[in-house]
């Protein structure tokens, strides 16, 4: 272990200010939790920066596989910008994302689209939710967040690192193609026409589907909706129009989780 005094050294320039920025290269994880969960996965991993005191909770998961950068907390804060969650930060790295035609070989039975959600919570939320309910197979569409901002991956208790990310450009090729090839997509919609989530559930598709979830104000926009081949909703009750993306998708994957994978 490697002890850093002076907040300059350029050894730890990937932390430096992070509360206010991702590094270039890379992304950051905070937390004992998140980033114990990280050493145990199959992600490659750069550093670790904790604080001193904290040396013994790591010892037994480096083993010498990449440097580790001890520090005071009060230097630490200086380098990151904050007093970082439990002591800990650790820099790894992002794998490249799959093609989205990969998704016809992994043919799972339900995989999740998010198309346009900007903000790292409900993108964090809607990873950790996917995570309980066994999907793993995540597209992200043209303005998603990338799933390894810092943010996100703390919401999502490291749920990130158990995700297969497929990297969507064209939004109508996408959906096209995949449609030919048996994969069902079924866009979330507050639209008139869409049909009841467990109207839907009664009688799912039989082969993969993939629930599409849209940005936090306006949705999916109307053409991704039309190319799908289901448009689903929630019904609620007067007065309320509609729900956080985070707790819907929720909802939406629950539902078809429980119809389409009975226990």
């Amino acid at each position: 272990m490697i002890s850093i005094t002076d907040v300059s050294d350029s050894r730890i320039e990937s932390y430096r200010s992070v509360r206010f920025r991702d590094p270039q290269q890379g992304f950051i994880a905070e937390g004992a939790v998140v980033v114990q969960r990280l050493l145990k996965s199959e992600y490659s991993i750069r550093s670790l920066l904790i604080h001193k005191g904290q040396e013994h909770r790591y010892e037994n998961l480096v083993a010498d596989r990449f440097p580790v950068y001890v520090v005071d907390p009060d230097i630490g804060e200086q380098i990151a910008g904050y007093d970082f969650h439990r002591g800990v930060l650790a820099h790894g790295e992002c794998p490249p994302m799959c093609e989205p035609s990969q998704l016809t070989h992994a043919r799972p039975p339900i995989g999740l689209g998010l198309f346009g959600i900007s903000d790292p919570e409900n993108v964090g939320s809607l990873l950790r939710s996917a995570a309980a309910m066994g999907i793993h197979d995540i597209l992200i569409g043209p303005g998603t967040i990338s799933p390894y901002v810092r943010r996100v991956i703390r919401v999502s208790m490291a749920s990130v690192f158990q995700h297969r990310f497929y990297q969507v450009t064209n939004s109508l090729e996408t959906i096209n193609e995949l449609q030919k090839s048996g994969v069902e997509f079924a866009a979330t919609t507050l639209r008139k026409d869409a049909i009841a989530m467990q109207d839907f559930t009664s009688q799912p598709p039989a082969g993969p589907v993939v629930l599409l979830v849209g940005n936090e104000a306006s949705g999916l926009q109307d053409e991704v909706q039309d190319a799908c081949l289901h448009r689903v909703t929630l019904p609620m009750s007067s007065g309320t129009d509609s729900l956080n993306v985070g707790v819907a998708g929720a909802i939406f994957l629950y539902e078809l989780v429980s119809r389409k994978c009975p226990s």
